[in-house]
């Protein structure tokens, strides 16, 4: 399996791979593939006014916790139904990237993974938003013909889906990236 660039411009990869709702095509439950190393990084894309950069380690543990205790175990065992019922019900924070969204939630894949993020790694590829929690949301690879997730990054901040009236206003001063901090300290 070859590495690719996951680029809009790229139509064979990207255009065709991540859009468009399709049908689950394996009987298995919904499981997760962490193995790409980036996807807790966080970085700034000043020019979309997009960051998912925290406060502090305190941040960071606080929302990983989050993360592991409540909406990985959550979408593990209800992934199948979200899916199915996308944007609905009780998983209104669950559904495809919508095509307005596509180009920035690229743009930030590229920046957390670089050049080197394996866009052929899943059969049928499409950029999903889990949000089951009312804080993070999760943006994951849903490879649909196998049924499980591959993270691509956390939006802490809910800035795929800004609204003013519920998100925080101080987020632009946020720096700290856990993977730069805790891989690479200074």
């Amino acid at each position: 399996m070859g590495t690719k660039k996951v680029k809009k411009n790229n139509k064979s990869v990207a255009s065709k791979n991540v859009r468009g709702n399709r049908p689950i095509q394996s009987d298995s439950p919904l499981t997760f593939d962490l193995s790409n190393e980036n996807w807790l990084k966080s970085v700034s894309v000043p020019k979309e006014k997009y960051t998912n950069k925290l406060k502090d380690k305190d941040m960071f543990i606080e929302y990983i916790t989050e993360l592991f205790h409540k909406v990985i175990p959550l979408i593990q065992r209800n992934g199948n139904d979200m899916i199915k019922e996308a944007g609905t019900k009780g998983w209104r924070h669950c559904h495809p990237i919508d095509e307005d969204k596509l180009d920035l939630v690229l743009k930030i894949t590229e920046e957390i993974h670089g050049h080197k993020f394996n866009s052929q790694k899943v059969a049928g590829p499409q950029l999903w938003q889990f949000g089951v929690t009312q804080n993070i949301r999760l943006i994951a690879i849903h490879d649909y013909t196998n049924n499980y997730l591959t993270p691509v990054f956390i939006d802490y901040h809910h800035l795929i889906h800004s609204n003013d009236y519920y998100n925080q206003h101080d987020f632009d001063k946020f720096s700290y990236c856990p993977i730069d901090s805790i891989m690479n300290p200074s």
